[in-house]
């Protein structure tokens, strides 16, 4: 639907007015005397009639004692700008405190007491932020992949997770200016996370069995970063030939990796890691594949 603009007051001050549509405001039940809702998600307005989300939410320990981290994670992401906790004791209290430290970007301890504390956003996410970030956690994912240090990839792994759980919460609360490719945005992040895991997973696996990976397992390592990066190359330059090319080797390389009866550890967080590279460049063709238009 296409509304004309109409311009209000003086020169100098001017403001415009749209005219929103009889049926939507019937159907709606509004008059003069109600108050609507207005958001500005990237290039677009949305007007609505519901409550906004909830700003501050309680939370009990007693009811998230096991699942405290995907809960704050979860709520962060959310956009919630506070959180009250109420503790049941100390064991928890220094879990939370390690999670806001290490996974949640501008969340603070405001207020700490006996059975209860405050967390509180101090930040002013954008979506400038965003395209910024999100390019690092890339980056990073590529740094993790190559790296053989243990201590380096575990500080990148902690790294990449606050990042992402960053820019899923800017992508809530800010929205982007491309709004339909919001959710293939959210999803690809999550992708990038749990690559890192693997990456993560899959050094941890050489480190405690003292066994590098072998030589039959080393060339496909070696593919699976050789892909991670040409992801990254056609995400911010797509070419359709290029994409057809990569893309299919992640498919090939994917289906060579199945498992068979005996499952061997490493085998298995290499054939997972190309399993969500092969995923990953579905993500991009629907993030990019408009810049052939």
């Amino acid at each position: 639907m296409e509304k004309k603009l109409t311009a209000q007051g003086p020169r100098d001050r001017k403001s415009y007015t749209v005219t929103l549509p009889i049926e939507w405001i019937k159907e709606q039940k509004l008059n003069k005397s109600k108050i609507v809702n207005l958001n500005i998600v990237g290039n677009k307005i949305i007007i609505s009639v519901n409550k906004e989300l909830k700003d501050r939410v309680t939370i009990s320990t007693e009811d998230y004692d096991h699942t405290i981290i995907k809960v704050l994670q979860g709520l962060y992401r959310s956009g919630i700008n506070e959180i009250k906790i109420k503790i049941i004791n100390n064991e928890i209290l220094e879990k939370i405190i390690k999670i806001v430290e290490q996974r949640l970007i501008g969340y603070e301890i405001m207020e700490q007491r006996k059975n209860y504390l405050i967390i509180k956003d101090i930040t002013k996410e954008s979506e400038e932020e965003f395209k910024t970030i999100f390019r690092r956690i890339i980056l990073l994912c590529l740094e993790l992949s190559e790296s053989k240090d243990l201590v380096q990839v575990r500080t990148l792994d902690r790294n990449i997770k606050k990042l992402s759980n960053y820019c899923q919460r800017i992508l809530i609360k800010k929205g982007h200016d491309e709004f339909t490719k919001i959710p293939f945005y959210y999803l690809m992040l999550d992708r990038l996370e749990k690559l890192s895991d693997e990456f993560n997973w899959l050094m941890e696996t050489e480190y405690k069995s003292n066994k590098k990976t072998n030589k039959t397992q080393q060339p496909t390592k070696q593919e699976i970063i050789k892909l991670l990066r040409k992801s990254y190359e056609l995400f911010y330059k797509f070419n359709a030939k290029n994409f057809e090319i990569y893309q299919e080797q992640t498919y090939i390389l994917k289906n060579k990796l199945k498992l068979g009866d005996e499952i061997d550890k490493k085998n298995l967080h290499l054939h997972n890691l190309a399993r969500i590279i092969n995923s990953l460049y579905g993500d991009i063709f629907i993030l990019k594949y408009d810049n052939l238009l």
